[in-house]
């Protein structure tokens, strides 16, 4: 026999149960979702890390490479050599894939050989900026800023101080701010930025053979003229590492200078250090 209210209190007791139930199967989702987000920040870190390793790794190889070309052929650099030539083909790495570059940046003419105030290289950056469609304010506003900040590492302050930016630019291609007294490599420099300084195309001829012969010596580099712009080997380079592990990329730019230490022996060091963000 079934008691009055029998039947409500069933339906209460199976009413609580499914409420516990649904409780139970929301903190159990709760729980897995946590998980599972914990897990995939778990492999994005060790992603990050492993691909941050790989970029040293490819940094250090540049550095090696250059140290060696520094101990093997220390008065010429070309684009041909070794050192030029290691990272240019991209190689796969697991669950990802790895490129590295080494470009000169000796290779553009060093803007901050114009603090110096001698008018070869102020005439050869006016040359450059003409050709490159930059109007003379912008140039003067080079020459402006130098005289007042000195030495530039890069545009920035050029763009801070109101200097058009479309036109920096253009002139980007061409040329780099380094120490005053690093010279345009003829052993390495675009023909088009040759022709832009020399203004002798029977003269950029010679040089584009004397690269297939071994390269032009520095007498020969200083015997082109110009002012003594020109040089036959660099110490300044730009290193790029492009890695991709899963989900994460790191691309890495970083400037690498070669010297001598206190013995005579060659040094390369990394001057600076950049994580670019990489294009879409």
């Amino acid at each position: 026999m079934t008691l009055p209210g029998g039947g409500a209190r069933k339906g209460m007791v199976l009413l609580n149960v499914l409420i516990v139930v649904a409780i139970s199967a929301a903190a159990v989702t709760v729980m897995i979702v946590a998980q599972d987000i914990q897990v995939r920040r778990t492999i994005r870190l060790h992603d990050a890390a492993q691909a941050q390793s790989y970029a040293r790794a490819g940094e250090l190889s540049a550095i090696t490479a250059l140290r060696r070309d520094a101990l093997t052929a220390p008065d010429v650099d070309l684009a041909t050599e070794p050192w030029a030539q290691i990272g240019q083909t991209a190689v796969a790495i697991p669950n990802g894939g790895f490129a590295l570059s080494i470009a000169d940046e000796q290779s553009r003419f060093n803007v901050n050989a114009l603090v110096k105030g001698e008018p070869i290289p102020a005439g050869a950056l006016l040359e450059i900026a003409r050709l490159a469609g930059v109007s003379r304010e912008t140039v003067s506003a080079i020459e402006l800023a130098l005289s007042v900040l000195g030495p530039l590492r890069d545009d920035a302050p050029l763009r801070a101080a109101g200097v058009d930016p479309a036109e920096l630019d253009r002139l980007a291609p061409y040329v780099v701010y380094l120490p005053p007294e690093a010279k345009l490599n003829v052993n390495t420099a675009d023909p088009a930025l040759l022709e832009m300084v020399l203004r002798d195309p029977a003269a950029v001829h010679r040089v584009l053979v004397r690269r297939t012969q071994g390269g032009l010596t520095s007498q020969e580099a200083t015997g082109l003229g110009a002012g003594g712009l020109f040089g036959a080997s660099s110490s300044h380079f730009r290193v790029t590492t492009d890695v991709r592990v899963g989900d994460v990329r790191r691309l890495t730019v970083s400037r690498v200078s070669r010297s001598e230490d206190a013995s005579g022996r060659p040094r390369v060091t990394v001057t600076a250090r950049r994580r670019l963000t990489p294009p879409s």
